[in-house]
């Protein structure tokens, strides 16, 4: 039982419960990005406490203790973007209070969110991606679909984790994927996706139906996302020495590539399911970067 929990009976925390039901429920976060929110309100409610703050919401959601909170998250050494979390989840309950009608003015237009450094996602060269489908199929048929459909769809990992056999339309080679914001999108599955599949089907346990789950472990039930993180990551180890090595790079590789090919960025966006372009954008970066070190490698002018 967190701190919530056991002040349950304040007007503060009930409307923190309905704001987390809201994110969960109308919104559609993850219950990873709810956990979250909940984690750094949890720890807003401790500090109204150690300080004496009433909880009530007139109290408790104003200027001053929402600005010492921050200040006091600041003093803790924490990274920019662990700072910046907080500060959003902070904005993202007020904005709520002025929707439930708890408040008649947000309270947290003017705090100021830390300064992020935009590192560019970590990707693949197309030989590694090449290599890595020979590295999943020889560890299995199962773990070589999960990789393909990471990489030949540009799949989030709570998307393919998702996944049933209703998903997939095999007529169309699309799968229907449902993304971020409770948003469905249809994007285009690779032929090496479907025959990945078709191998796996041969020796996959357990009776299949449309709402049957399409990655499931030794006994038929749904791999958990943990479970599909750590085949991902085995499997990139063995073609790639970079740190990171999660499903999103090859979500990742998924752009970039498109991208070097020539894609549209606007299509590119569609495909990965961006509310925003300037999401997508990023991915321009990546692929600049490779040219201007292919120029440089290739070209007899270019500085070494």
């Amino acid at each position: 039982m967190d701190v919530i929990d056991r002040n349950s009976d304040t007007e503060l925390c009930r409307l923190l419960c309905g704001f987390l039901d809201y994110t969960r429920k109308e919104k559609g976060y993850s219950e990873h990005t709810v956990e979250a929110y909940r984690s750094d309100l949890s720890q807003f409610v401790e500090f109204l406490l150690h300080k004496g703050h009433p909880l009530t919401v007139a109290a408790a959601l104003s200027k001053q203790p929402l600005r010492l909170f921050l200040h006091d998250v600041g003093r803790l050494g924490l990274k920019p973007r662990s700072v910046a979390r907080k500060v959003a989840a902070v904005k993202s309950l007020c904005r709520y209070s002025v929707k439930a009608g708890a408040l008649t003015v947000n309270p947290a237009k003017a705090l100021s969110t830390p300064k992020l450094d935009s590192p560019l996602p970590a990707f693949l060269t197309a030989a590694q991606a090449e290599s890595l489908e020979g590295v999943a199929a020889a560890d299995s048929a199962r773990n070589r679909a999960i990789v393909e459909f990471f990489y030949g769809s540009g799949l989030r990992l709570s998307e393919l984790h998702g996944l049933t056999f209703g998903s997939v339309d095999r007529r169309s080679m699309t799968v229907r994927v449902m993304g971020k914001g409770r948003k469905e999108r249809i994007v285009p599955i690779t032929a090496q996706s479907a025959e990945a599949l078709d191998e796996y089907l041969k020796e996959r346990p357990g009776d299949v139906d449309t709402h049957t789950p399409i990655f499931v472990n030794t006994k038929g039930a749904r791999l958990s996302a943990r479970q599909i993180e750590r085949i991902v990551g085995a499997s990139l180890s063995q073609v790639s020495q970079q740190k990171k090595k999660s499903p999103h790079v090859l979500r990742h590789s998924y752009a970039t590539h498109l991208l070097d090919a020539g894609a549209d960025i606007r299509a590119v966006k569609e495909l990965l399911g961006h509310a925003s372009l300037s999401t997508t954008q990023v991915y321009t970066h990546i692929s600049r970067e490779h040219l201007l070190k292919v120029y440089k490698q290739a070209h007899p002018r270019a500085e070494r």
